[in-house]
């Protein structure tokens, strides 16, 4: 046969040469697709202290919902606590400073006796919410096309006593929110949701 046993090699050698590359353009293609979607993933807890409160909503509904504070103390062991106190409660608040500088709501003093006493409420606890108590007018719609004024509607929300937060508070604002449960009509217990710190070994 013309060319013999060399033509025969060269041959096998040219579908050798074909078949890898075959192979290496299938490799290619196989590390140039994309990889099966990944689970994704979980999502991740907010990191803070959590405490459940009862959320007004816009339409005057309340709903318990978990909120989260970043903590003011930066040592182990603090825990975030909410009190059912009635009113009056039977604490001096004061504004002073945490631990890195920042003005914080404190309770300076419980009363011997007091509703906040018996609730469970400490000195040295660290206000950080409050329920509150405000009166704003309600105008149904057939009000509006009358042109009255509308009556006014009592609502309780929960009230953020962080002094450097957002809205900003003042401590004034915090003594009066704190101070507005009495004008609860349904005499509802404040809330009052604190910071407290690990307590010093006796």
């Amino acid at each position: 046969a013309p060319g013999g046993d060399d033509a025969a090699s060269m041959f096998a050698e040219a579908a050798r040469l074909r078949r890898e590359i075959a192979d290496a353009e299938a490799e290619a293609a196989a590390a140039s697709m994309p990889d099966e979607p990944a689970e994704p993933p979980a999502p991740r807890a907010p990191e803070g202290l959590s405490v459940v409160l009862p959320i007004a909503r816009p339409d005057w509904s309340v709903e318990p919902t978990e909120c989260f504070f970043a903590p003011r103390t930066k040592r182990a062991g603090v825990e975030l606590k909410a009190f059912d106190v009635a009113v009056p409660c039977g604490v001096i608040l004061e504004e002073r400073d945490d631990e890195s500088g920042a003005p914080i709501v404190v309770v300076g003093a419980v009363g011997d006796q007091s509703n906040a006493a018996a609730a469970g409420v400490l000195p040295g606890d660290i206000l950080r919410a409050t329920t509150a108590v405000k009166q704003q007018m309600e105008l149904p719609t057939w009000q509006i096309l009358a042109g009255g004024i509308g009556r006014p509607k009592t609502f309780r929300f929960v009230f953020g006593c962080d002094l450097d937060g957002q809205p900003q508070r003042t401590f004034e604002d915090v003594l009066g929110a704190v101070g507005s449960n009495r004008l609860d009509p349904e005499g509802r217990p404040a809330v009052l949701v604190v910071e407290r710190p690990p307590r010093k070994a006796q």
